[in-house]
């Protein structure tokens, strides 16, 4: 249940933000739709949402590989080389897979994301993700064409439109972990629905098989996640667990 509404616009563009504040629920779910990003003006945009907070980052944020661990970030820095800093905001941003938080000595603010976005931490205390962009020029990086996806009906040609969702919240410094691991590994790897059409002409009943290796009452401890449960040759099957810090791999025969 959805106890509170707020509604937010995009600076000179077409999109809104609904944040919901839930009951019994210690984070807030942000719903986004932006588009079509009008070009009148011959000029590309980036729509941003940005996050500002108090709290002292000191240049620090970390962002996910590629949806597992968190890995530092450091602004205008890199660990094996030197940065040569002549385009701040581009060389700061990083692809967010699953999330991006700021700590300081008290407190951690984490966002969580259900697509892929680009996000950064331009400012001391603020996280910023991308959420839709046009650029109307080749950047001369190899893919020979300005990014400027349209979706066309008859000769009516229009940007796209992009919705999603983040998740926020705020936690006393050291106690993140947990829920940027447990929720966050719902929204990376959620459970899909498969569907089968049942032959009614021949009344045919299909029988699902059912196997249990475990007492039916047991439940996976919360740091666990089954990944992959598949079925090898030789009779053998391939069981992958997730310790979220870890990945462990067991094949059965």
């Amino acid at each position: 249940m959805c106890t509170n509404l707020f509604y937010a616009g995009f600076d000179g563009t077409t999109g809104e933000q609904i944040t919901r504040v839930f009951k019994n629920k210690e984070h807030a779910g942000v719903e986004f739709t932006v588009g079509p990003i009008p070009i009148d003006d011959r000029v590309g945009k980036e729509i941003v949402t940005q996050i500002t907070t108090t709290m002292k980052s000191n240049k620090t944020f970390y962002i996910d590989s590629n949806g597992r661990d968190f890995l530092q970030r450091i602004r205008d820095y890199r660990e094996d080389w030197d940065l040569e800093v002549n385009q701040p905001i581009d060389r700061n941003y990083y692809p967010v897979n699953l999330g991006i938080y700021l700590k300081d000595e008290t407190s951690e603010l984490l966002l969580l994301v259900d697509r892929s976005v680009r996000g950064s931490g331009i400012v001391d205390g603020q996280l910023e993700l991308m959420l839709h962009r046009i650029l109307l020029y080749d950047d001369g990086k190899g893919v020979v064409e300005a990014l400027n996806e349209t979706v066309c009906v008859g000769n009516d040609c229009r940007g796209l439109i992009v919705q999603g969702k983040y998740y926020l919240r705020i936690d006393p410094i050291g106690e993140g972990a947990k829920w940027r691991r447990s929720y966050g590994q719902e929204i990376y790897s959620p459970l899909l629905l498969a569907f089968i059409e049942q032959d009614e002409k021949t009344g045919t009943n299909f029988q699902v098989s059912t196997f249990s290796g475990m007492d039916s009452s047991y439940s996976l401890p919360d740091n666990v996640a089954l990944l992959t449960l598949q079925e090898l040759e030789d009779g053998k099957i391939l069981l992958r667990w997730l310790i979220f810090l870890l990945l462990l791999y067991i094949i059965i025969t």
